[in-house]
């Protein structure tokens, strides 16, 4: 559902995240539906030829390569940039020319000790619509589902990919239909199916064989785009997205409510992470064909209506979202990750109403968006994300590298001359720059007079004032040759100029400052005594109030000339 190319693609990757993939794998045909193993590092792949692949990888090893591999790379291209044979470094992982993750260049052919595929085979005559694993808790995992364009839902073992058993699906002798979606209930051996004509069909997945057991008719106008359990409310309720409509439905009585029409294709759904973990199903997020996903409440309104939309892509269509799942940091836990289709993976913060991650899936363009839409999302057992489109899918990885590259850039300016820490101690030279930088504050580059402005003082006063401020008289026959010569030594370290940094002075201050008088001596005046004296330092607060008001130039013509703002016209 690519739209016309735009320069939005470039504006996201503002926000793109160091975090990169661990495996990607390219696929010769298309890749259609793909789900993750609740508690295995096990992969299910359904692909427009009919097959299935069952893949499994060592998610640790995967970690530990990419992580080394990575470390390789920065460290060739500081060498490169430090020799000038690159004039920067780059830190974007979509615009890195190696990549340093796991590259399988086709599905087919996966026998390493990293990724292999476990089994594959021809399940389906036509295209492999949708696949999913058992969520059942007494079998979790342990059994998969799979249908096709050939109309024929299957059950077969994850370990072996045995058939267990299969239906026909019956369509009531109406018109052309197929299946779009699978869901199963997280309770109940329910198998749900919705069709391309907007029906919902439920089957007994303990048995497939048997006859069909609900049907809902209807439901949308269009093809079902995705279902949703509503275990909290009941293993008979459901959620339903298609065509500009969200319905929920009972599978025993029909339709509950349906929304007001969206007035846009509604493409995905999912709840939010807080509440997918506590199994609470009141806070929706929908992704709509026009770039933006909406919050929809069923305490509010019933879900009749969305409460709020949040922009993430204007130029795409929000093909997938689904929620982090990570419970242990509450930035992830307010977050969903969404997939457009121009390639990019958003992490929205539905709390804060706002993208705050981008990753890049697919980076080549075509004329119409990317080549490599993310039509599917999926977590896999260790929170990681999965994203794919029909050209590839990549595992990404849990490690964020944003504290590294922030050491990174730091180690980056020292080899190019910074006074860092590290550059004094490998020098052999104290680090005395906090002591420098106290000293050569903003009061070093103002003379005493500023501390005592407004005060007329005489020279020899004045004077006086300079000898006494470094404190008691020292006889220099007292000091020893050595401390002499610790003293000089100290004196030209101390006026190293690649040393000192100066801090900068704070101009807009200085500048509001006053100058300070001009000393006019009076001789024939006597020297003031001491309640003189007190009455001046009453009065120099004040003095000090009223220099620091200045009057601009514009001011003072005005005033010259009698004029306040207005001017006065005589022949008016």
């Amino acid at each position: 559902m690519g739209k016309k190319k735009s320069n939005s693609a470039n504006a996201v990757r503002a926000l793109e995240s160091t975090i990169s993939p661990i495996v990607e794998i390219n696929y010769k045909d298309p890749l259609f539906a793909v789900a993750a193993h609740p508690t295995k590092p096990i992969l299910l792949q359904g692909l427009a030829t009919g097959h299935v692949f069952c893949t499994s990888y060592d998610d640790v090893k995967l970690e530990e390569a990419q992580v080394h591999k990575r470390e390789e790379n920065e460290l060739l291209e500081k060498e490169a940039f430090a020799k000038g044979k690159i004039s920067a470094i780059n830190k974007s992982v979509s615009q890195t020319k190696k990549k340093w993750w796991t590259v399988v260049p086709d599905n087919s052919e996966m026998d390493s000790p990293l990724i292999s595929n476990m089994w594959k085979t021809k399940r389906h005559k036509g295209s492999c619509r949708s696949v999913l694993f058992d969520p059942l808790e007494n079998s979790v995992g342990e059994n998969i589902f799979t249908v096709g364009t050939d109309h024929i839902i299957k059950k077969a073992a994850t370990e072996t990919g045995k058939v267990l058993s299969k239906t026909v699906v019956d369509f009531g002798g109406k018109a052309a239909d197929a299946i779009t979606k699978l869901c199963h209930s997280t309770s109940h051996p329910f198998l749900l199916a919705g069709t391309e004509n907007g029906n919902v069909l439920v089957y007994d997945s303990s048995n497939l064989s048997n006859k069909l057991k609900f049907r809902v008719d209807k439901v949308h106008d269009d093809a079902v785009n995705h279902i949703l359990p509503m275990p909290e409310v009941s293993a008979y309720h459901y959620l339903s997205l298609g065509s500009t409509t969200l319905s929920h439905i009972d599978i025993r009585k029909g339709i509950i409510t349906q929304s007001d029409d969206q007035e846009d294709e509604l493409l995905s759904m999912c709840y939010a992470t807080d509440q997918s973990t506590q199994a609470k199903n009141d806070t929706v997020l929908v992704s709509h064909g026009e770039g933006i996903v909406t919050i929809w409440k069923n305490s509010k309104n019933r879900l009749m209506d969305q409460l709020s939309r949040i922009k993430v892509n204007h130029s795409a269509s929000i093909d997938a979202i689904i929620p982090t799942m990570n419970q242990d940091d509450d930035e992830m836990a307010a977050s969903v990750w969404c997939g457009d289709s121009e390639g990019l993976l958003h992490r929205v913060n539905y709390k804060k109403g706002k993208v705050v991650e981008t990753r890049v899936h697919s980076t080549t363009t075509k004329n119409y968006g990317a080549a490599d839409e993310v039509g599917v999302l999926d977590i896999d057992f260790d929170y990681r994300l999965i994203s794919a489109g029909m050209d590839s899918l990549k595992i990404w990885s849990n490690e964020d590298r944003s504290a590294d590259g922030e050491d990174n850039e730091d180690d980056w300016e020292d080899e190019n001359g910074s006074d860092s820490d590290s550059d004094r101690e490998g020098a052999g030279i104290e680090d005395d720059s906090s002591d420098l930088d106290s000293d050569l504050g903003p009061s070093d580059f103002s003379s005493d007079s500023d501390e005592n402005e407004g005060e007329e003082v005489d020279d020899n006063s004045e004077g006086e004032g300079a000898g006494d401020s470094d404190g008691a008289d020292i006889d220099v026959d007292d000091v020893s040759d050595e401390e002499r010569q610790e003293e000089e030594k100290e004196e030209k370290e101390v006026k190293m100029p690649q040393l000192v940094r100066k801090k900068r002075l704070n101009f807009s201050l200085e500048s509001s400052r006053p100058k300070p008088k001009k000393k006019i001596i009076d001789f024939n005046k006597t020297i003031p005594n001491k309640e003189e004296k007190e009455e001046e330092s009453k009065d120099e607060p004040a003095a000090k109030k009223l220099k620091t008001k200045q009057m601009t130039t514009k001011q003072i013509r005005n005033l010259q000339k009698h004029e306040h703002g207005i001017r006065k016209f005589d022949d008016l």
